[in-house]
């Protein structure tokens, strides 16, 4: 087949086909140089070994929350980012690349599919359209039951994108992405159109979705699958690269993190643990610990946890350990970053993480500026 083919045929199938067929034409692509060059495909997945390729999900809530570690915690009706990195690439490099995230669905099955009434989404019957398409059936159906989209909800909102802006792999020529069920995405990209296929080794974000938060507060995991699991989709599309001159894809390790939908708490509360209680953060008096985030747990720059930020404790405490990490006297507890994004202000206190380094410009002249400061 020449190349002006395969092009036209890709562009003839992503109008007849839509999304699900294109994101299986584009691993099968990828595969197709990956069989052109180094033999016939093997349907089972690799496994990542310990070490291996690795993938990896991050929540970055801007200005309107914070993460420590795995779990994050974002305000009631604010959005979020929800990004898939790679961590470790084969060694080899790869010539494609597919996520799976899940985050999050139930199952109704008391519900109406397709307006066919009650309890049809539990009949076992694809109760959409006729098929169009009976020459090839599995990309047809709109689901049936737990694969439809009207028997199952999510609490999370995806804001879909366009593809360009989600999929952001910067060796990533074909990209397509699967997002017809609520709480399931697909994404995947290959790094040319037509074989040979360049090799990449580029570690780094290559996927970022945009997520809003419920009305009301909720507590959700978010996992990204692995390739072979048992789940929808999951045993050929999830995580997984395509190496050049291999048969199989390789599995990557992956993660879960938790977004946990917050709103503030009532005194004492203290949602974001700076020791400031969201009511003293929500207030106009900057020095009761109002006019700040109590969604940061940085800008109340209280070392020793006594609700206080005073001359002997903390000021002092902070010029105690002037140097960089890790070589004493340096102490994370004294140490902030700068005033930038992601919570970056007009305002000194709008602190953020750790930085490594306590100096005088940031951590001695902020801790100054909050001295007297009173939570209590």
């Amino acid at each position: 087949m020449r190349s002006t083919d395969i092009i036209s045929n890709l562009a003839n199938a992503r109008s007849r086909l839509g999304k699900p067929a294109i994101l299986a034409f584009v691993i099968g692509l990828a595969l197709l140089g990956v069989t052109m060059l180094g033999g016939g495909l093997r349907s089972e997945p690799a496994s990542a070994a310990s070490g291996g390729p690795e993938m990896a999900l991050s929540v970055n809530t801007g200005s309107g929350g914070f993460c420590n570690g795995n779990d994050c915690y974002a305000e009631v009706g604010s959005s979020f980012e929800l990004s898939v990195e790679v961590v470790t690439a084969p060694a080899a490099g790869y010539v494609a690349m597919q996520t799976y995230i899940d985050y999050g669905f139930t199952y109704d099955p008391a519900a109406s599919e397709d307006g066919a009434g009650p309890n049809t989404c539990s009949d076992g019957e694809d109760n959409g359209a006729p098929d169009p398409l009976p020459w090839w059936p599995r990309y047809i159906s709109d689901g049936r039951d737990r694969n439809d989209v009207d028997c199952i909800t999510s609490d999370l909102i995806y804001n879909e994108r366009a593809i360009e802006e989600e999929i952001i792999w910067p060796d990533g020529q074909l990209r397509v992405k699967d997002a017809r069920w609520p709480g399931r995405l697909n994404h995947g990209a290959t790094t040319s159109f037509i074989p040979p296929l360049p090799v990449s080794s580029y570690e780094g974000r290559v996927v970022v979705i945009q997520m809003t938060c419920p009305a009301a507060p909720i507590q959700q995991v978010i996992d990204l699958i692995p390739i072979g699991a048992d789940l929808p989709g999951a045993r050929t599309s999830g995580a997984a690269f395509a190496e050049r001159g291999q048969s199989s894809q390789v599995g990557a390790k992956v993660n879960s993190i938790t977004v946990n939908c917050v709103s503030s708490q009532p005194f004492p509360g203290d949602t974001d643990g700076d020791g400031c209680a969201d009511a003293r953060e929500l207030g106009s008096d900057v020095t009761l610990g109002g006019q700040r985030d109590w969604l940061d747990p940085w800008d109340f720059y209280d070392t020793n946890g006594d609700g206080v930020i005073d001359l002997l404790f903390d000021v002092l405490g902070v010029v105690r350990h002037v140097g960089a990490a890790p070589d004493p006297p340096y102490d994370f507890n004294y140490d902030r970053g700068p005033a930038v994004a992601p919570y970056g202000g007009p305002n000194v206190r709008d602190m953020t993480e750790p930085d490594g380094v306590i100096d005088l410009l940031n951590d001695i002249l902020g801790v100054l500026a909050q001295n007297g400061h009173d939570c209590t």
